[in-house]
């Protein structure tokens, strides 16, 4: 059984460029995809705030993996697209709800938000769930990283 949650809705285009790495689920990782997030937007020519929104993304996403599915394995797939680039964290773990994981701890108020800060930095979020693992796709604005200057005389 599949189910899928569609936070916003995103675009039904061919990317101009992809990259992808999995790595083993453990918290060492998410430096490292945040890295390669970073360094692929930028090689793009993408904005420096498209790359930190995807870099915060892959930063929840990828925790969210580790902490949460109990899947050995997480994969990144970044993608861009003219105007958008995006990112899609999957597992193969079994999704759990995190909500009640850590009732009364001192650290209550910092679990159960990383969705909400995906949401909030993406211009579309889809989380898929099936019996093979969850997969959660998210894209931003890409802005481009330097601007056309137009010659004074033109103007």
């Amino acid at each position: 059984m599949s189910t899928s949650r569609l936070l916003h809705p995103l675009p039904a285009a061919t990317a101009s460029c992809s990259a992808v790495r999995a790595r083993t689920a453990k918290s060492s990782a998410v430096q490292e995809f945040r890295a390669f997030v970073r360094r692929k937007a930028h090689g793009w020519g993408k904005g420096e705030r498209a790359a930190e929104a995807l870099a915060l993304i892959v930063t929840e996403l990828v925790t969210n993996v580790c902490q949460h599915s109990g899947s050995p394995e997480v994969t990144v797939h970044l993608f861009a697209y003219k105007r958008t680039v995006g990112v899609r964290v999957s597992d193969n773990g079994r999704w759990r709800d995190p909500a009640g994981e850590h009732p009364g701890s001192a650290d209550e108020d910092l679990h159960g938000r990383g969705l909400r800060l995906v949401a909030a930095y993406a211009e579309a979020v889809s989380i898929r769930r099936s019996s093979v693992g969850t997969s959660v796709t998210a894209t931003v604005a890409a802005e481009m990283r330097s601007l056309v200057r137009v010659p004074d005389e033109a103007l």
